[in-house]
C-alpha cells in the first residue's frame, strides 16, 4: 500500500512555487501538497502549525535561508532542496541525508527524489547541527566562483564575471551581455542568475543587473530615476525602476 506524504512547498519566487505544485500534480499517488510558503518565517508557521512529511525547501531567501528555517524547527520533517547553489548541494545532501534538486529542476531527478522519500518513510533523521552551523556560516562567506556557468547545447561556456556588463531579462529568457558585445541566452530567471552573482552586481530594476565596476556614468533621470551608462562597446543605457530609487541611493551613496 503506497504512502501519501503532506508537503509543503518553500519557495520566495512565485513562478518556482507553481512550477513545483505543477511538477509533483504528476505524483499525486505520493504527494499531497497541503500549503506553501514565500519566506522563511512564513515558512517556520506552517511548518510548525501544519506539521508535513516533507518540505520542498528553497536554500537562499530574503528573510531567513533554508539552513536557518530548519535551525529553528523543533520538530524537522524530510527535506529535499531547491536550489540554484550547485556548491552547496553535495553539503546539503552529506548532512541531512535525504536529497537535493538543482534549479531548473527536471522531471525525471524530481521523480528520484520522491523514490527516495518512499524508501526513507515519514520519519526524519537526526540531523547533524554542528554540520547545519557550518553550512550556514559557508552560506555567508562571500562567493569564491569566479566565472558563471551556461549551458549551450552540449557546451558550458564559462563566462568571466570581470566581463559581465549586464543581464537583462526579456520574457522567460536572460542575456547576459559581456563589455565585449558578447551576448548568451540561459532560461533561469533574472532573480535565479542573481542568486549566483558576487557582490560588484546590483539589480537596478526587474528587467536588469548591473556589474558595478562596469559603469561609465550615472544620471539623474525622469521621476527620480536613474540612468546608467555602461561601458561596453555601444555604451548602453540603462533606465533604472522607480521602485528602485531609494535603494540605489543607499547603494551608491546618492
Amino acid at each position: 500500500m503506497s504512502r501519501l506524504f503532506k508537503a509543503i512547498i518553500i519557495d520566495d519566487e512565485p513562478a518556482a512555487r507553481r512550477l513545483m505544485k505543477s511538477l509533483l500534480a504528476e505524483h499525486s499517488d505520493a504527494i499531497e501538497v497541503i500549503d506553501e510558503a514565500g519566506s522563511g518565517r512564513e515558512a517556520l508557521k506552517k511548518i510548525e502549525e501544519l506539521q508535513p512529511d516533507v518540505i520542498f525547501l528553497d536554500i537562499q531567501m530574503p528573510d531567513l535561508t533554508g539552513f536557518e528555517v530548519l535551525e529553528q524547527l523543533e520538530k524537522k520533517p524530510n527535506v529535499i532542496f531547491t536550489t540554484a547553489y550547485e556548491q552547496y548541494a553535495l553539503k546539503a545532501f552529506e548532512i541531512f541525508s535525504l536529497d537535493y534538486l538543482l534549479k531548473p529542476i527536471k522531471e525525471e531527478r524530481l521523480a528520484q527524489s520522491i523514490e527516495r522519500l518512499k524508501q526513507v518513510g515519514k520519519s526524519n533523521t537526526n540531523i547533524d547541527m554542528k554540520g547545519l552551523q557550518e553550512v550556514i556560516q559557508q552560506l555567508k562567506m562571500p562567493k569564491k566562483a569566479t566565472a558563471l556557468p551556461i549551458k549551450t547545447g552540449d557546451r558550458i561556456n564559462l563566462i568571466r564575471f570581470e566581463t559581465i556588463c549586464y543581464l537583462e531579462a526579456n520574457d522567460k529568457y536572460v542575456f547576459i551581455h559581456t563589455t565585449d558585445g558578447q551576448k548568451f541566452l540561459t532560461d533561469q530567471s533574472l532573480t535565479t542568475m542573481e542568486e549566483k552573482l558576487p557582490e560588484q552586481f546590483y539589480r537596478v530594476q526587474k528587467s536588469y543587473i548591473l556589474n558595478k565596476d562596469a559603469i561609465k556614468e550615472m544620471h539623474k533621470h525622469f521621476n527620480g530615476r536613474y540612468l546608467f551608462v555602461m561601458n561596453d562597446k555601444t555604451l548602453t543605457q540603462i533606465t533604472s525602476g522607480r521602485t528602485y530609487n531609494d535603494a540605489i541611493k543607499e547603494e551608491f551613496h546618492l
